[in-house]
């Protein structure tokens, strides 16, 4: 399999420049392909041509990663704001430093970004979401990032494609500050520092990966360190063997390499069939509600919950029979208000749609809550009846969308109680919601415990493995490998200490 992905990523990978359009308008938009669900501010002809040009990139990433031209199970939803504040209503404690972030939690998987800003932080971040859905494999931090730095920077048009510009922004960074030593570099997990060390980090990964990916030898090298790595061999002990270099060796070449010309490839740009597409104009209420209708797809933690839920039931007043309306009222009664007044809001939207898999979700919630409640109370004849009506709710969401993994992740936390879990039904269950996503944490994390508990240990620590590896995982990730040491008592311990946040905030660039 590694072999595989560095073969491929020899090749191309193909991403691109999404012009700003001009002034916003007062509309939210939604186009919708097989592959994403795109969300913008702007005109629908800006809509249409940034969706056209993304599918260009993911249909031409296919091949070389050896992917299928098949959409993938679920579509990535991207949301494209109007300037900075269109995050902030998103996200409210977006960091002032962030262009754009990608969120990958148990509640949803989505990139937001401001249309007008720089897009290469989108760009980056959909080669670590196609990377992690399709090869969750041990990679070290330097390779991960390396390769979404180095990508990041392709250009394609309707004639040729081009990958491996020299990155004048990492040149300029290196140049200024001091390297960190490359033992550290290869060795590092977590990407937590100050911002002049994270820049130094970011900036010797490109340049290795460019080195590496740029020579037909050094690729073959490269291939045969990874595939060291994923077999358990240590990052640094890989490089010798692999490289035929010393790190120290290693490191003179690479400020070498950094001072002459770095080579780019240049392909033609395959045509693209048309784009199946639907663009639909939200309702009026979307000016008002969209972006609190994701922010409260989390558990609210800001100072400003009491005033956000009056203006959700302010506003949702205005349009009573509005599914936009109605599912942001339910979302805010249920993480800031009453129980009961999410429910009935949930019921208005299934009246409607006994189909909806977003309110058929959101009701197993409330059961669910009110389960634990229960359990706390340790009435256990109403726990298990509260569950029993949360699988119903979610066995008729998976009726409606069976590709949704937060179902099934809801699904094996409704059973974790029940007599004789996990049985075979349970861990199939956690099987399929760690495949459908792959790069959840929660997801990878509740499955292997589903594992472990059956006796089957090596499924587990398949699963933990990437979270163990993840470089954005900070405090997950440690515990990942420390639930590994237990798992398998041989395996390396943990000999770095990790600070950062956990992996439920969106990584942010």
């Amino acid at each position: 399999m590694i072999r595989l992905i560095t073969r491929c990523l020899a090749l191309t990978i193909v991403l691109f420049s999404l012009t700003a359009p001009g002034a916003a308008l007062a509309e939210w938009r939604k186009a919708t392909t097989d592959r994403f669900v795109i969300y913008s501010e702007g005109s629908e002809a800006d809509l249409r041509e940034r969706t056209e040009r993304l599918h260009r990139f993911d249909r031409l990433i296919r091949a070389p990663f050896g992917l299928a031209d098949a959409a993938p199970p679920r579509p990535l939803t991207i949301i494209l704001s109007n300037g900075r504040k269109g995050m902030e209503d998103v996200w409210p404690g977006v960091p002032e430093n962030a262009g754009g972030y990608y969120s990958s939690t148990e509640h949803d998987i989505y990139a937001t970004l401001p249309r007008q800003g720089n897009e290469d932080i989108l760009l980056h971040e959909y080669v670590h979401h196609v990377m992690r859905q399709n090869f969750p494999v041990a990679a070290p931090a330097w390779f991960t990032e390396g390769v979404a730095n180095y990508y990041m920077t392709a250009r394609v048009d309707e004639r040729e494609t081009r990958v491996g510009y020299r990155d004048d922004n990492r040149i300029a960074v290196l140049n200024r500050f001091a390297w960190m030593p490359l033992e550290t570099m290869l060795t590092r997990r977590a990407l937590s520092a100050n911002r002049e060390q994270m820049a130094v980090f970011y900036a010797q990964s490109w340049l290795l990966t460019h080195y590496l990916l740029s020579d037909p030898t050094r690729l073959k090298q490269l291939e045969a360190y990874l595939a060291a790595v994923a077999g358990g061999a240590g990052s640094l002990d890989a490089v010798q063997p692999a490289l035929g270099m010393t790190p120290r060796e290693l490191e003179t070449a690479l400020r070498r390499y950094r001072m002459g010309t770095m080579p780019y490839a240049v392909y033609p740009t395959p045509p693209s069939p048309p784009v199946q597409m639907t663009v639909e104009t939200l309702p009026p209420s979307a000016d008002a509600l969209f972006s609190l209708y994701i922010r409260l797809n989390y558990p609210q933690r800001g100072a400003d919950n009491a005033e956000v839920l009056a203006r959700v039931q302010r506003e949702a007043a205005r349009w009573p029979e509005d599914r936009l309306a109605r599912m942001t009222l339910a979302k805010a009664e249920f993480q800031l208000g009453d129980a009961a007044a999410s429910e009935a809001a949930l019921t208005g939207v299934l009246t409607a749609d006994p189909a909806d898999e977003e309110a058929l979700r959101w009701m197993a919630k409330l059961r669910m809550r009110a389960a634990d409640a229960a359990g706390q109370a340790n009435d256990l004849e109403t726990r298990d009846r509260l569950q029993r009506q949360a699988r119903a709710f979610l066995g008729r969401a998976m009726n409606a969308d069976p590709n949704d993994y937060r179902i099934y992740l809801a699904l094996g936390r409704s059973r974790r109680t029940a007599e004789g879990y996990p049985d075979d039904n349970d861990l199939a269950t956690w099987a399929l919601a760690a495949q459908l996503a792959p790069q959840v944490a929660a997801v990878r994390w509740e499955a292997a415990e589903a594992f472990s508990r059956a006796g089957q240990n090596e499924a587990a620590i398949a699963l933990l493995i990437p979270l163990a590896n993840d470089p954005h995982g900070g405090p997950g990730a440690a515990r990942a490998r420390q639930r590994l040491q237990q798992l398998r008592p041989d395996s390396e311990a943990s000999s770095e200490p990790e600070a950062g946040a956990d992996s439920e905030p969106p990584e942010q660039g």
